[in-house]
This record gives structure tokens, sequence and C-alpha cells, in this order.
């Protein structure tokens, strides 16, 4: 708009150097009598919408939102809730990022948006949760909204965006949500080392599986831990009363004889967000056919001495 208005009152300029007479009727100042042009408006994004992302994008990479598709149309995004940033907040010079209590805050509100939305924990399901905040441009030009995207998963490890022709309200209820994380297939890496995981499938309980999602370990607050091995190490020690509790066998000497674990934790990132979550996967020895839920002692016997 603005440019519009340079362009004009640069003619007038101009033409105001010739010597020809204004015609009669008119004063020659162009300009005179012509409305203001209106302000450019910023518009907050509404929901709930779902938006068609080109090749399955993920929602944290869009740098120009399109419009709005009917939730029943194929889409990859989920608009579930709207925030504001204020105070300081709004304030900073450009849009917060991941590590400032301005997105934290943000985080948890969407986290506890998606909760409401899905029937339990996002990190829970097949289920990726993104808070977008507006481009440094919008940032600059006086945006100050933030938007808690939600985007259905094709697996559980590679987060490969979905495609869907529906809401995901529900999809994580306990009583049987489709994208809830249940039993699992584990595959190990050809010519690894001995427990190197290569890829989580979902999986029917009632065929040959070789693990289960027991829960969600949570570390405490803090700065993320540099070393890898002792986030390992953590992982590990965090995941196994998850583990013990879900399957309902003691969390005692004998438990490594029993069975192992695989822990999915989120990155450095995700962290610094406010997402500490590890995933914990119960890894029993051999294959089983059942759930291993409450299974206690006879579904997790001792096998090694």
């Amino acid at each position: 708009m603005r440019r519009s208005v340079v362009l004009v009152v640069a003619a007038v300029t101009l033409l105001g150097g010739c010597t020809r007479p204004a015609p009669a009727g008119a004063d020659g100042d162009l300009v005179n009598g012509w409305p203001m042009l209106p302000t450019a408006a910023l518009v907050d994004p509404v929901a709930p919408a779902c938006y068609a992302l080109p090749g399955g994008t993920a929602s944290a990479d869009v740098t120009s939102w399109p419009a709005p598709v009917p939730c029943t149309n194929p889409h990859e995004t989920e608009l579930i809730s709207v925030g504001r940033f204020t105070g300081a907040d709004a304030e900073r010079a450009t849009p917060p990022v991941a590590g400032t209590q301005a997105l934290r805050g943000a985080y948890t509100r969407c986290a506890d948006d998606a909760k409401t939305l899905l029937g339990a924990d996002w990190r829970t399901g097949r289920v990726s949760l993104s808070v977008d905040v507006p481009s440094p441009v919008l940032w600059d030009a006086g945006a100050r909204w933030f938007r808690c995207d939600l985007q259905a998963l094709q697996d559980i490890d590679r987060f490969s965006v979905a495609t869907r022709t529906g809401s995901l309200r529900g999809v994580l209820r306990p009583d049987g949500g489709e994208l809830r994380i249940g039993c699992v297939k584990v595959t190990t890496k050809p010519g690894g080392a001995t427990g190197a995981i290569d890829r989580i499938f979902p999986a029917s309980c009632t065929a040959p599986h070789e693990g289960e999602f027991a829960g969600l370990h949570e570390p405490p607050d803090g700065e993320y831990p540099a070393d890898a091995d002792a986030r390992v190490n953590a992982n590990l020690a965090g995941c196994r009363p998850v583990v013990a509790a879900y399957v309902a066998v003691p969390d005692d000497a004998n438990f490594r004889s029993r069975t192992g674990l695989v822990t999915m934790p989120y990155d450095k990132t995700a962290w610094e967000l406010g997402n500490r979550g590890v995933r914990c996967f119960v890894w029993p020895p051999k294959p089983v056919s059942a759930s291993l839920h409450g299974a206690g002692t006879k579904g997790l016997p001792i096998t090694v001495a």
C-alpha cells in the first residue's frame, strides 16, 4: 500500500513541473479529494481449522499458510487453538524461539489443548504437536499470535506426516483411539551391535510382536544433558519403573533377566521447548502374541540366570 502512495506522489511532483494549464473544472491537484488508503490489517489465525500442505510438509516449516479447507477434505494439519504473546513476551524484537520462557509457555498451553482434543497426552500416539509463531516479517508488522498445530503420523519413529479426511478429536482415547501407540514390531540393524534398534512399527497385539508401549518418563527440568551416554543411561533408568509398573513386575535386581527396554526420547529442541518426555517400550526376550499390560511375572518370567 505504501509503495502505491509513493508512486502517486512522485507522479504529482513530475507533473508539477509542467507549464500546461489544468483543464477546465480541475484544480491541477491530483491528490486532493482522494480517500486515504486503508491501513493494512493483520489477521490472526482462527481455530479450529484444517490445512492441506504440499507434499506432507511439517507445519513448523510453513512460511506462508494456505487458506483452510474443511476437515472432511484431505489435509495434513489441524489447527486446534490460537494464543497470543503478551507483556514482555510481546515486546521482543523477534519471534520467540525454543529455550525462551515465551515459547515454553506457549507449548504448555498447546499441549493442554491437544490433550483435551485428542483424549490423552499427544506423545502417547502417532501425533506431532507444533507451536508455530509468526515469521520475522509478520512479527515486525505486529503479529503476536501463536498456533497450536497437530499432525497425524504414518509411523512411530520417522515422523512421516499422514494425510487425513477427518478431525483428530478423540484419536488417543484410552478406550480405543485409532492413533494410540500400543504393541509394536521392533527390528534391529543388520550386523549392528546387540540392541541397536532400526525401526519400530505399529503392530496388532494378537499377532506376534516384539514390543509394547508402556508409557512416558518425564525427566526433571534443567539443562539438556550434553553427554550422549549419560542421556542413554538416564533414559533407561527412568523408563525401567514405567515398564515395571505397566507389566506389573518388580523393579528389582531380576528386572533385566525378565525383559529389555527401548527408549525413544525427543531431541534438544523439544527439551528446550518444554517437552522432556521419553517414550518407554517393554522389549521381551522373544515375540509375544498378547498385550503385556498387567501380565505380571507369568507374562515376563525370569529367563536369564
